[in-house]
């Protein structure tokens, strides 16, 4: 199941709006096949599997992240292709939120004679796939904020220069998080100051799509996301002449920050996006926690203390620690649904 959910990441930004899943077909307890979900109309991560193993996967096992669709949509249900293949066993980590599926899939393979088990490697894929299944309920994707502050509450130096603030453990997990995001949003003074990429660094799978929200702020060409990788996405309240052709621009409707968030998110759900994520500079955290339209807020907070700089929204106090924190709190409104 770990191999499967290696090769799910690979359809991260590829799947969607259907879920990035991962499947491998093992034989005589040797992996004969691999596949993960492709783009809408073409084969899921199973069929891509069994078609890697060929003639091998007749009486093999199919080990897959998600549970098989079992209906027509853009394809055939994956049902029946592991029924076709002569699969003996199936082994799936995490239900599929679809009614449309669940349960449903293991009862028509069940009834062909196949064996199936279900929650396999089941934390993993829980939150692999907790956007996806508010996604589901939603229609809407499933937001989550990172900030880094200093023990003393600061995001920043005194004149916004940039500090670094947390450590490789805090680094990694915000990679890890990045990689399995369909997007990534940060707002214009944190492009200002940092001059990201916003990619993924040194693990496998699809960089997030890469957002930037800059209110009036007027933008210029030099900033490196606009030289490297897949064409960002720019929301503005005014025209960005400059970099109409090396992004693709959005012009805010309405006013006031609600009604350009629910914009945003429109745009994202239309497009099938199923997990934001966004780091958040001292003002956007503001607006994002004042109006709470978040469903998750992550907090890392290092050892050190530089006395004055940059506040951002709150200021988290824990007790001193010779390494970095992390807290999270949920927004319990969003998330009953």
């Amino acid at each position: 199941m770990s191999l499967a959910l290696q090769q799910a990441y690979f359809a991260i930004g590829v799947s969607r709006p259907n879920p990035p899943v991962g499947a491998v077909v093992v034989s005589k307890g040797i992996v004969v096949g691999r596949g993960f979900t492709q783009a809408p109309g073409l084969a899921h991560a199973e069929v891509m599997a069994i078609k890697d193993a060929g003639s091998k996967a007749y009486d093999a096992d199919l080990w897959v992240t998600l549970e098989p669709c079992c209906h027509y949509g853009r394809t055939p249900p994956c049902t029946q292709a592991i029924c076709e293949a002569g699969i003996r066993r199936v082994f799936y980590s995490h239900p599929d939120p679809n009614p449309a599926v669940r349960s449903k899939s293991k009862e028509i393979l069940e009834a062909a004679g196949i064996e199936v088990f279900d929650g396999i490697l089941s934390e993993e894929t829980n939150r692999f796939y907790e956007a996806y299944d508010y996604f589901v309920r939603n229609q809407r994707p499933f937001v989550e904020v990172k900030v880094a502050q200093t023990q003393d509450g600061f995001i920043a130096g005194k004149n916004r220069e940039r500090l670094i603030i947390t450590g490789e453990e805090a680094n990694l997990w915000t990679n890890r998080l990045r990689s399995i995001s369909d997007a990534i949003l940060i707002g214009g003074g944190t492009l200002e100051a940092d001059d990201p990429l916003l990619s993924l660094r040194g693990l496998e799978g699809n960089s997030p799509e890469r957002i930037v929200l800059v209110g009036k702020r007027p933008l210029f060409s030099h900033y490196r996301i606009f030289h490297e990788g897949k064409k960002p996405i720019i929301y503005s309240e005014v025209p960005q002449e400059e970099i109409e052709k090396m992004a693709e621009v959005h012009l805010l409707k309405g006013s006031g920050f609600l009604n350009h968030w629910t914009q945003i998110l429109n745009d994202l759900s239309r497009k099938g996006m199923h997990r934001l994520l966004v780091e958040a500079g001292s003002q956007l955290s503001k607006l994002i926690i004042d109006a709470q339209v978040y469903n998750r807020f992550h907090v890392w907070i290092s050892p050190k203390r530089i006395g004055e700089g940059l506040p951002w929204a709150l200021k988290i106090e824990m007790d001193p620690s010779e390494k970095d924190q992390h807290i999270s709190f949920i927004n319990q409104k969003l998330n009953r649904k």
